[in-house]
């Protein structure tokens, strides 16, 4: 009995240790930049299924349920505090090269922005989307898209369905709080 008893405690840490070895994880890096005022973190209430113009197919409408939420984290760079934004930044960099991150593309945007796209699970069946983006003088956010086996082949063909003008009204509504972030100068 008592060689059981070893035998359960030592598989027990065994698998804690290889739990806590795997480092953080971008959901940890959310949690933990909560309470941090130099972070903005919203939970966007997109509502997908009206933004569309057209009927949209029982798959479409599938691929639309399986988003859940979207999530969005914001670093604004402060002038003095370098430091401080290119730890966080190499932090952030360390967490989606992890392996569990697949890499789909890297791109450039607005000046002097570098971005790119990952995804967790597998292609036809992506349980989270991110999109990276990050400026030297701007700062860094990360999009976070969660799901159940979301398949971005008919994601990305209801793009050519989308009405711009009730994307722009979901826009200006979840992110109406952004507004003064963006700004005034803290």
């Amino acid at each position: 009995m008592k060689k059981k008893s070893i035998f359960y405690v030592s598989l027990l840490a065994v698998v804690l240790f290889v739990n806590c070895t795997q480092g953080p994880t971008l959901q940890s890096y959310f949690v933990e930049k909560m309470d941090d005022p130099t972070f903005l973190i919203v939970n966007l209430p997109f509502k997908l299924d009206k933004l569309f113009t057209k009927d949209l197919t029982a798959t479409e409408q599938e691929a639309l349920a399986s988003v859940g939420k979207l999530n969005l984290l914001f670093y604004r760079f402060r002038s003095g505090e370098e430091t401080k934004f290119k730890s966080e930044l190499n932090q952030l960099n360390t967490i989606l090269a992890h392996s569990k991150y697949q890499h789909l593309m890297d791109f450039k945007a607005f000046d002097k922005g570098q971005g790119k796209l990952l995804f967790e699970g597998a292609t036809d069946k992506i349980e989270e989307g991110i999109v990276f983006l990050s400026a030297t003088d701007k700062g860094f956010g990360v999009l976070r898209i969660l799901g159940s086996e979301i398949n971005p082949a008919i994601l990305t063909g209801l793009i050519k369905k989308v009405d711009p003008d009730q994307l722009e009204e979901q826009l200006k509504s979840s992110t109406a709080s952004l507004g003064s972030i963006f700004e005034k100068e803290i």
